[in-house]
């Protein structure tokens, strides 16, 4: 089965990562692919080491220009036009891409890209849209033209959708009978490690430097836990813009900030080496689609501290539910987690190990690359058969 993929990846994100994860197993089942990016990349030099075929299209988020500066509110009239222009330049390669592939299934690997749903119609080919974000709940974007187009698509019944998480499901009212949910698959549990018995004194964040990942929120509890006694450094694993973080020094007291450590972009090896001997992991984003670093960090061993929101709330009440207890510490507010930090802190050997554990466990059972990437093979079997009724 030949499967042509749209993707807006040029490094490695979670998107990034999730793709090339089911790619790994999906061609040992017989499907063919063949990939479209933005750019060149992390991502297409991956795809290249797999031998799998890649084509740069340059296709945009199709998302409204945000408006943050005066600059980009005299700037957004051009923005917008560039928009437009470059959605249709990439359409027309994504045409050219079909009628050279011939796929028999369009797969779009993020919700804010249309163009491959209107190229699906145009010549006849089921088409997946795999929704992985809320998009103005999480990132604050808004679908261009319009989110009632946009879910007027994703309801046509010639599309199918598969979502990251149940919630997301429910979110945009999808329908079962064309519909499903398929998580993520972030781990090969023939990997699995023991856990660290000899954990560092950091708490890790990892993650881009943005308001949607929660950072600030993050630096404002780690803050009053530092002056507080706190004595777990923290260290901050990500890409932002030098205005961005020096937004986030501001928030700090000179005291903090000589315990915070700003490494950057780290490759994936490293953020897992990190993982394995950080003493406890914070997700705080604002409403995580899935979360593909909360469960990276539950299989690497550490205790994770996360917002009881979206996606992270999604693994948290799953864990719960298999374990019959907690496999992460919840909280709301940012004052919460200033507890919570020291409460980590104060956690008994038995204790942690107990959590570490029980989480590493739910991983292992519900988010297995394999395991995932087979009921995805099943999903295009099922749309490949009914489409020839």
């Amino acid at each position: 089965m030949r499967i042509l993929y749209i993707t807006n990846s040029i490094g490695m994100g979670g998107a990034s990562v999730a793709i090339i994860n089911m790619l790994t197993h999906l061609i040992q089942q017989g499907i063919i692919p063949m990939v479209t990016c933005p750019a060149e990349g992390f991502f297409s030099n991956e795809l290249k080491k797999m031998g799998i075929p890649v084509k740069f299209i340059g296709n945009p988020l199709e998302i409204y220009p945000k408006i943050n500066s005066w600059r980009s509110y005299i700037k957004y009239p051009y923005s917008l036009l560039q928009l437009i222009w470059k959605r249709h330049s990439a359409y027309k390669k994504l045409c050219s891409c079909i009628e050279y592939f011939k796929p028999d299934i369009i797969h779009t690997n993020v919700g804010p890209i249309h163009i491959g749903y209107l190229a699906a119609k145009k010549y006849g080919i089921p088409h997946i849209w795999h929704i992985r974000e809320y998009q103005k709940e999480d990132f604050g974007m808004h679908p261009f033209p319009s989110m009632s187009i946009y879910q007027k698509r994703i309801h046509d019944k010639k599309n199918h959708c598969i979502c990251i998480t149940k919630n997301i499901f429910e979110h945009f009212g999808l329908s079962p009978i064309k519909d499903t949910v398929i998580y993520d698959g972030v781990i090969d549990r023939k990997d699995i490690k023991p856990i660290n018995q000899k954990k560092e004194s950091y708490i890790l964040f990892a993650g881009r430097l943005e308001d949607a990942k929660g950072i600030k929120e993050l630096l404002y509890a780690y803050d009053k836990y530092a002056l507080n006694g706190g004595f777990y450094n923290l260290y901050i694993a990500g890409k932002g813009s030098d205005e961005y973080k020096k937004e986030c020094l501001d928030i700090l007291d000179e005291i903090t900030k000589s315990k915070i450590l700003f490494l950057g972009e780290c490759k994936h090896d490293k953020i897992y080496e990190l993982m394995y001997k950080a003493a406890v992991f914070v997700v705080p984003s604002r409403n995580e689609g899935f979360g593909f670093i909360t469960a990276e960090a539950m299989f690497n061993g550490t205790v994770v501290i996360g917002k009881n929101t979206g996606g992270t709330k999604e693994q948290m009440d799953n864990g719960q539910v298999l374990a019959k207890k907690e496999i992460a510490f919840r909280y709301t507010k940012a004052q919460d987690l200033t507890k919570l930090l020291f409460k980590v802190q104060h956690l008994s050997n038995d204790s942690y190990m107990n959590m570490a554990k029980r989480a590493q466990d739910v991983v292992c059972e519900l988010y297995d690359k394999k395991a995932q990437s087979r009921k995805l093979s099943n999903f295009y079997l099922e749309i490949k058969h009914n489409s020839h009724e």
